[in-house]
């Protein structure tokens, strides 16, 4: 993965990679969401990079505001980049059945693994 697109020092950069070759959601693009707020979107095989203050963030991606991922927290400073990656969790009859009761489980977000910004 490159370098972060243009931030300025002192901000942190939350980048966000989505796999490819995964039939389930090919066509469509996960919504990013920081602390709550819609950030951005990401298609299969993008890498996008949100940027935030320093401070404890929490970072979720949804599909039709119903399908989410886990919320993960993550406590990062400044000119640090925290790296996250995700994909489909599962094949979609089992995403579908778990997602009844379990909806956080369809998106899966792997992350987030933290950097310094040289």
């Amino acid at each position: 993965m490159g370098e972060p697109a243009a931030a300025t020092r002192g901000e942190s950069v939350i980048r966000v990679h989505r796999q490819q070759g995964f039939y389930r959601d090919s066509l469509r693009r996960y919504q990013a969401r920081i602390d709550g707020s819609p950030v951005g979107t990401i298609a299969p095989g993008e890498t996008e990079d949100f940027f935030a203050p320093p401070g404890r963030h929490g970072v979720r991606l949804t599909l039709d505001r119903i399908w989410t991922s886990r919320e993960a927290v993550l406590e990062i400073h400044a000119d640090e980049v925290a790296e996250f990656t995700c994909r489909p969790s599962a094949s979609a009859i089992p995403s579908l059945v778990l997602g009844l009761v379990r909806p956080h489980r369809y998106i899966r977000l792997d992350g987030p693994t933290v950097t310094i910004r040289t």
